[in-house]
């Protein structure tokens, strides 16, 4: 079954709404952006949350402990990694128990020597190439780039300006392991449409 994550929550309203709607996992943004929510508010929210929605913060270029110090402060189970973090740091967190996803940016193709040291991880995340953006760009890019790529048993996460009218194509076309939503179901930055999010989670899942 796809995986479906609804990233950029920020308020506990927002997170039971993708709860309800049937999303696997909600992302919490703990690295400079318009998204941004603070430790205490991540914490707060994740008490209300059921065991089996994974929690996922997004962190960038952030120092290892303080991560892990965050990660367990809030009660987080996975860790998305925006930057431009080695491999051995990815593992480091994989190690101590986190499920551990790798963000990709794709301009034209898939940088398969990026790609390649990161292939043991939980999930590799491909979002859209914008110079002086590391996510949350709302933009798609030519999801063909997936396609040329020999995948073999590594779980891939789509991203990148999907929305309720173009997830079900992405799906069909890319056959990911998962889609990521942020912008493609908000009234404003950090706030969320609540029919916006159930019917992106309706296109994904009929795909």
């Amino acid at each position: 079954m796809l995986w479906i994550k609804v990233c950029g929550i920020t308020n506990i309203q927002d997170a039971q709404a993708a709860v309800a709607a049937g999303a696997d996992a909600v992302g919490f943004v703990l690295a400079a952006s318009k998204r941004r929510v603070s430790e205490d508010i991540v914490r707060e929210i994740i008490k209300e949350l059921p065991n089996g929605i994974e929690k996922i913060g997004v962190f960038v270029d952030e120092k290892g402990e303080t991560v892990k110090r965050i990660a367990s402060y809030c009660g987080l189970t996975g860790i998305q990694l925006h930057g431009e973090e080695s491999s051995e740091y990815c593992r480091m967190l994989s190690e101590d128990g986190y499920n551990v996803i790798k963000a990709v940016r794709v301009k034209d193709k898939i940088d398969e020597q990026q790609l390649k040291p990161y292939l043991d991880l939980n999930a590799i995340l491909l979002d859209t190439y914008k110079t002086g953006q590391l996510g949350g760009t709302g933009e798609v890019f030519d999801w063909r780039a997936v396609l040329v790529y020999n995948w073999e048993n590594t779980p891939y996460i789509l991203a990148g300006g999907l929305h309720a009218g173009n997830v079900a194509e992405a799906v069909r076309i890319t056959k990911p392991f998962g889609v990521d939503v942020s912008s493609g179901v908000e009234k404003e930055p950090g706030k969320k449409d609540c029919e916006k999010l159930r019917e992106f989670i309706y296109q994904a899942r009929q795909a």
